[in-house]
């Protein structure tokens, strides 16, 4: 299983974890802590092109890396028009490629899974302020694309990738966003998994703070909770989504827990279910007056 932790498991390395949140001057830690980046061998890339509706991309960065990733076309897409688009973002130590042959939906939606820095074949480094910049621009790339709906981007973040995802929502403008066992803080987390003492909320203050961002989203978001999530509680994807500025649908998966969720069908199919209500009136409704509406 490619999934791993978002935190760590002794208090030596949760002292790093928070270090490594506090200022830049610890950036370098975040690569092996926070994001722990997996390669990908070029044989193995080059194997995805042969699924149908897949095209190898790569997005060059103002620093001179290059990120690399995968966009996957709607099974009905018409060459010559503009489809919607899903970008997703994965979690800690989550290679890319393992979404590409999985993401489905019915109807119209593309894909796109793009590595973040030292991950799969993409260049450089990550870290909290990288990456962030980067999903900006992932963004300004698909909705620049003639190929794509620029009014119908939806963000899909997986664990850590959930905060990328909130980030990119209120930073553009976004149809959507699904928030897949997300958490509300960085020093939330440390303090449900750690009890040594640290003040973590003062430590880490606004690093890896997606709480801080979410109520200035007005985007309609789906909540997408594991009952056994140990590692982001389903506790604090709720807290979260009372902070989130535009209408809110929650669903909790039963029996599922954190590691393997994407493997599961009934992941999916939630996916799946949202993007095709994006088209319904009363969820557009919904958003432009910023109200709430939980489910489970």
């Amino acid at each position: 299983m490619r999934s791993r932790i978002l935190v760590c498991t002794t208090a030596a390395a949760a002292a790093l974890f928070v270090a490594a949140c506090v200022t830049p001057l610890f950036e370098p830690l975040e690569e092996p802590l926070i994001f722990r980046p997996r390669t990908l061998d070029a044989t193995e890339a080059k194997a995805l092109l042969h699924a149908s509706h897949i095209v190898e991309v790569r997005v060059p960065t103002s620093d001179g890396v290059t990120l690399h990733g995968w966009l996957k076309r709607p099974e009905q897409w018409l060459p010559g028009t503009p489809h919607p688009l899903v970008i997703m973002y994965g979690g800690v130590g989550q290679e890319v490629s393992e979404f590409v042959l999985r993401a489905h939906a019915a109807g119209r939606w593309g894909w796109l899974m793009i590595n973040y820095r030292g991950f799969g074949l993409s260049g450089g480094s990550p870290s909290e302020r990288k990456v962030l910049a980067d999903a900006r621009r992932i963004y300004d790339w698909a909705a620049a694309r003639p190929d794509i709906d620029a009014a119908n981007i939806v963000v899909l973040g997986r664990s850590l990738g959930s905060y990328v995802a909130i980030a990119v929502a209120a930073a553009r403008k976004v149809r959507a966003a699904i928030l897949a066992t997300p958490f509300d803080s960085a020093a939330a987390l440390g303090e449900e998994h750690f009890t040594h003492g640290l003040p973590l909320g003062w430590l880490v203050q606004s690093r890896y703070n997606p709480s801080l961002i979410a109520p200035g989203v007005s985007a309609p978001a789906l909540f997408l909770l594991a009952e056994k999530d140990d590692v982001t509680p389903v506790k604090n994807g709720l807290a979260l989504a009372r902070r989130w500025g535009g209408s809110v649908k929650t669903v909790l998966l039963p029996g599922v827990g954190h590691t393997g969720l994407e493997l599961r069908e009934e992941f999916w199919d939630t996916v799946g279910a949202y993007l095709v209500a994006l088209d319904e009136p009363d969820l557009a409704t919904a958003a432009s007056a910023g109200g709430s509406s939980t489910s489970r």
